[in-house]
Formats: C-alpha cells, structure tokens, sequence
C-alpha cells in the first residue's frame, strides 16, 4: 500500500480548530476531565442516528478575560494537566494491535514535490530491536542497524531530516507531538 502525504494546515493548528460556544452547547453530554491554571478540558460527545457516541476532547482557555474553545483532532489524547499528546494520522490501519506495539516501519520516498510512503514495508533482513529500551524517535535502517536520526517523532522532524528508505518509528508506531495547554492560541 502506498499513500501520498499532504497537510494544508502546519504548525500547531492542524492539531485543533477553534469552535463557537454555539458549536460547544450543541454537545448532548459534556463532562470536565482537567481542571487546571492553563484551561480546562472536556470531553464532549454527541449522539448520532444510531445512538453511537462522537467523542470530542474540548480545550478552554482564557484569552485576554475572553473564553476560547478548541476542539482537538480526533486521535487527541491528555497526556497530564498541562499536556496533550496530538497523534498524526496511522500511516497503516491494522487489525493487529501487536504491530503497534512494536512500533511501524515503512518506506520514504519523494518524487518531484510528492513524498510517498508505503506503509508496512520491511527491509530484507530487519535487525533485531530491543522494544523495552528503544527509545521515542525516528530511525533510519542503514548498513543492517537502525540509527537514531531524530530525537522527535513528528511529521516535521521528518521533513527536516529529509529522510529516504527504510524507516522505523518506535511505539506507538506513529507521529505525535506533545502540545503543552499554553501553546495552543
């Protein structure tokens, strides 16, 4: 499988939108979940047709005596009372669980402007990884090891390094970003 990867929205803001408080009120059921000096958060749910749930983690600030609200990504978790942790998109959907755990390997390349990714791609002869001590980070399989290329596990990082080849992204197997509560504007 090969997917091309794109965002329109950079930086922090792809993590979040800003909602109204009409938008917030709309919300069938709302429960506070972090009440701390930075903002609160809630999660909110709505009910769809078939009595599903919608769940929506809701961030409130304070901004200059104004309420603000943000609505969070969907794979948005709190990691504390200061700080989300924002996961990108899986660049593979799988029903085994295991594969996460262990993390997800794949293969980068870029043609002209378009980068490609093919998801679940292992080299021939994959080293031997130590999944208790392995670090967050991205790796790059080179001369039969893995080499730590970046401390960061992040869509950007990435980019930056401008890394080709064989890939490995430790647990959870995908980017993330942690999001400090003060940082989102």
């Amino acid at each position: 499988m090969s997917l091309s990867i794109g965002c329109e929205r950079t930086g922090l803001k792809k993590y979040y939108t800003r909602i109204s408080p009409e938008e917030f009120a709309s919300y069938d059921s709302v429960v506070m979940t972090v009440k701390s000096k930075y903002g609160k958060v809630y999660h909110a749910y709505k009910r769809s047709r078939r009595k599903f749930m919608n769940n929506s983690l809701i961030f409130e600030k304070s901004i200059n005596g104004e309420k603000a609200l943000y609505k969070m990504q969907g794979d948005a978790e709190i990691k504390n009372d200061s700080t989300f942790i924002m996961y990108g998109s899986p660049l593979l959907v799988v029903g085994d669980t295991v594969n996460w755990v262990k993390g997800l390997w794949f293969y980068r390349r870029s043609n002209g402007g378009t980068t490609y990714y093919s998801a679940d791609s292992l080299p021939h002869n994959p080293p031997e990884i130590n999944y208790q001590t392995i670090s967050t980070g991205i790796y790059k399989y080179a001369g039969g090891k893995l080499i730590k290329v970046s401390s960061k596990q992040t869509e950007e990082a990435l980019n930056e390094i401008n890394a080709q080849g064989f890939i490995y992204l430790p647990n959870p197997g995908r980017f993330f970003e942690l999001v400090r509560f003060d940082q989102i504007k």
